[in-house]
Parts: C-alpha cells; sequence; structure tokens
C-alpha cells in the first residue's frame, strides 16, 4: 500500500500526468484563440502527449512550442480543409434531414452521407496524431488516417467514445471540465494510439525524431498471405485488411437493398400529405393524421396520411433560428416542386409568405368545382391574400435610387379554421388557416379533409 503512494508509485505518476493535460490544454486553448491555428495546436497536443504516454515528456513547453512551429503550414492546411469539409457535412446534413422523403433516392443519399460522415469523423481523429508522429504529404496524411482508422476499428471506437464522453460531460453535467478536457482526451488517445503507432512503425518503416522514414525499395515487401493460411481471429483480420472496400461496397448495397425490401412489405399507399408551418405545441398530431382515415373509412394497415411537423418560415433574417427557417424553406419548395405536398395548415405569417410566393391555389375557385355545398358552408371562412406576380426587388437590390414596385393579384387562398374543436384536441392554440397547394396531388382528399375539419363549424 505504502508502494503505491511512492514518489515513482502508479498513483502520483497519474496524478502528474493528469496535470500534465491541464497544462497541455491551457497551452492547446490559447494557441487555438486564431481559430486557424486549431490543426497545429492539435498536432503539438498530440506531439507531447504521445511522449508522455511512453514516459517520454522532457519540457512540455518547449516540445509544445517546437511540434508547433515545424508542424505549421502543413496543420494549417489540414485544417482549413476538414474546417471547410465540416461546414459543408453539417449545412447537407441538416437540409438533408430536414427534407427526408419515403423513397429510394434518399435512402441511396442517407447511405452516402452516413459513409461520408464516418469517413470525416476517422480522418479528424487520427490525421493530427499521425502528423504529430510522421512526416508525409497532405495527401497521404488523409489517406494513411482513413486506411489506420479503417483497420484498426476497435481502437477508433474507443477514442471516438472518448471524445464523445468528454463533450457529454461538458455539455450536460460539468462544464468547468473544460479547462482539462482536450489535454485529457489526447492523453488517453495518445495511450490506445502507442500500439497502434508502433504496428505501423514495423509494418512501414522505423520511425525518427524528426519523422518517418520509409523503407528503402530492397526487396524485403510484406508477403501476402492466402486466407487458408490463417485461422480464427486473425482470419477476420486477415480479410478486413485486404478486402475492406468491396465490404464497405457491400455493406452499402445491402442496406439500400433492405430499404427497398422493408419500403416494399410495409408499402402504405399516401392518401394526403400536409404541412404544419408555424404551429408548435402540438400534442398529439392523431387528430390530424391518423383519425382522418377512420373519418374516411380508410384501411389504416394499406393507406397512410403524411404529416410534415416541426416547419417553420419567417422573412426576418435576424431571427436567431433563421438557418432552420431555409431548411424548413428548401423542404416546403421540394415538396411542392416534387408533387408531395397537398394541405397547409400555417398562422398568418406562413399564410402571407406562401400566398405571396404563388403556392396557394384559388380555394374558391377549387371549392365551386369539387363540391359546392362545402363552398357554400365555409363561404364566410374564406380569407384573400395577395399573389406577387412580377416585381423588381432586384433592381432595387442593385440601385438605390429604383424604387420598388410589383404586379399582384389577389383573390381567396385559405381558410380559418381557428374554430375547429379538432384543434385544441391537438394542442394547437392560436389563429390557424388551411390552404390547398396549387399542383395538389389529392385534390378529392383535400377536399375531405377541408369537410373533416370544419365539419363541426358548419
Amino acid at each position: 500500500m505504502k508502494a503505491l503512494f511512492d514518489i515513482d508509485g502508479p498513483a502520483l505518476r497519474l496524478v502528474t500526468k493528469i496535470a500534465y493535460s491541464v497544462y497541455l490544454n491551457i497551452l492547446w486553448f490559447i494557441c487555438c484563440l486564431p481559430v486557424f491555428t486549431v490543426g497545429a495546436s492539435t498536432t503539438a497536443l498530440f506531439y507531447v502527449t504521445l511522449k508522455v504516454a511512453k514516459d517520454e515528456e522532457g519540457s512540455l513547453t518547449r516540445s509544445f512550442f517546437c511540434s508547433f512551429r515545424k508542424n505549421f503550414r502543413q496543420a494549417t492546411i489540414i485544417w482549413l480543409i476538414l474546417l471547410g469539409l465540416g461546414i459543408l457535412l453539417a449545412v447537407d446534413g441538416y437540409v438533408f434531414y430536414h427534407m427526408r422523403f419515403d423513397s429510394v433516392i434518399w435512402a441511396l443519399g442517407a447511405a452516402v452521407f452516413v459513409v461520408a460522415l464516418a469517413a470525416y469523423a476517422i480522418v479528424l481523429i487520427y490525421i493530427f496524431p499521425l502528423l504529430a508522429r510522421f512526416d508525409n504529404t497532405i495527401r497521404s496524411m488523409f489517406k494513411n488516417a482513413l486506411m489506420i482508422g479503417m483497420r484498426f476499428l476497435f481502437c477508433t471506437a474507443l477514442m471516438a467514445l472518448i471524445y464523445f464522453l468528454m463533450v457529454l460531460v461538458v455539455v450536460r453535467f460539468f462544464t468547468p471540465a473544460i479547462i482539462f478536457g482536450e489535454g485529457l482526451c489526447a492523453l488517453l488517445c495518445s495511450y490506445l494510439l502507442s500500439n497502434v503507432l508502433r504496428l505501423c512503425e514495423e509494418k512501414t518503416g522505423t520511425a525518427t525524431e524528426n519523422g518517418f522514414q520509409k523503407p528503402s525499395a530492397s526487396g524485403n515487401e510484406e508477403q501476402k498471405w492466402s486466407v487458408k493460411d490463417v485461422h480464427g481471429t486473425a482470419k477476420i483480420g486477415y480479410l478486413w485488411e485486404y478486402y475492406k472496400l468491396p465490404i464497405v461496397i457491400g455493406c452499402i448495397f445491402l442496406y439500400i437493398a433492405g430499404y427497398m425490401l422493408h419500403g416494399y412489405l410495409t408499402h402504405k399507399d399516401t392518401v394526403l400529405s400536409a404541412a404544419l408551418v408555424n404551429v408548435s405545441n402540438v400534442i398529439s398530431s392523431e387528430e390530424l393524421s391518423t383519425d382522418f382515415l377512420d373519418y374516411l373509412g380508410t384501411d389504416v394497415r394499406k393507406n397512410k396520411v403524411v404529416l410534415y411537423e416541426g416547419l417553420y418560415l419567417t422573412d426576418d433574417e435576424t431571427n436567431p433560428d433563421y438557418g432552420y427557417v431555409y431548411a424548413s424553406n428548401t423542404k416546403i419548395t421540394a415538396s411542392i416542386a416534387g408533387q408531395l405536398l397537398d394541405v397547409v395548415l400555417m398562422d398568418r405569417k406562413a399564410f402571407d409568405m406562401l400566398a405571396q410566393k404563388g403556392c396557394l391555389c384559388n380555394i374558391e375557385e377549387f371549392l365551386i368545382q369539387k363540391d359546392p355545398d362545402l363552398y357554400e358552408k365555409l363561404r364566410s371562412d374564406l380569407v384573400s391574400n395577395t399573389v406577387i406576380l412580377k416585381d423588381n426587388a432586384l433592381d432595387t437590390q442593385l440601385d438605390d435610387s429604383a424604387t420598388y414596385s410589383a404586379v399582384t393579384d389577389k383573390y381567396p387562398m385559405g381558410v380559418n379554421i381557428t374554430g375547429s374543436p379538432l384543434l385544441p384536441e391537438s394542442g394547437i392554440n392560436g389563429a390557424l388557416y388551411l390552404g390547398i397547394i396549387s399542383n395538389a396531388p389529392h385534390t378529392d382528399a383535400a377536399v375531405e379533409y377541408l369537410r373533416y375539419l370544419t365539419d363541426p363549424l358548419s
């Protein structure tokens, strides 16, 4: 027990290395402040933590800044590339999620996006430790980071778990943990990477203080075994090392095939597609979706109502949720263009915006043609709005002296359904308007849906 707390005992060494990680985290954070130096700072951090993991730390400050200066150019270029790719993936993922549709195209896109995101995460985890340890071109660094990450999947999963847990602790439980978070993560990952880097050195060449020295072409190339020569877990490692690309591609196609098979077996015909825009506090959407099928007397096992929830529109660019508005607008536009939307339930703001864009049909003409009796019952609840047919908004942006002018038309575009007793049951409060999309694919169902919501009013 006494030996445990000796000056060279494991307890004191553990405390010392945790203290090292805190100090290194401070250096890393300070050197990251210009943002574009994050790559160089992270590389320097791993340069020192890899030494600490091998008990070769020496002077922490001197080693940190030595690596920072030595790898600054290459690390900065890599970081800027990763930052650009990360922003692109984040925007694509955000928009892609809010544009999800029940189709094979979406499933294929989802598979490609997930693979791209996984590849990006693997590269992000490995590339700076590799840069800290080895000398190579930027292109080779990206390639090696991806290949090593795929080769040592268990290590990759553990490193990803370490970062995830630290982010979870900082965000949800103990925010001050940020003062040692990255430093501790880098130290723990360095212990995991020690064996991985050693195996890479033994397989490819020898590591030096100044980088990675590749072996000469002396004919001492690695012999590729036959799968028949290995057994047990070694066979799995062999298959993964030499056939990882076909395995990954095969998994993607299996996912797509499984998705298509599942869609075929569970397919339901869409009776109606509706969207809730600027409608919050929805407790239950059953009254607005599946209960409508019961109203029609339709078999719910073979038919469905598609209800898009959580969409938000505003023309206020200062709104903190304006990025979400972009995604919502993209989804609505795509749904209308693809004839995937019939009815919109919305507040006055969304009603005005969609009306101006010409998305809503003349509901007076629509009802007179489809159901004159329903038109007579709802005549007093019809609400007119203005559609902009043509304007010079672009000219006013280019020329400050230009005066805005527009050619407009005004006609009934919606029904005020605020008084429907179905809305409070769904948790919806406030004024609510129903509009029918001008190119709605299920016009008969749209009429029945309007009748379903407004029958209690008549």
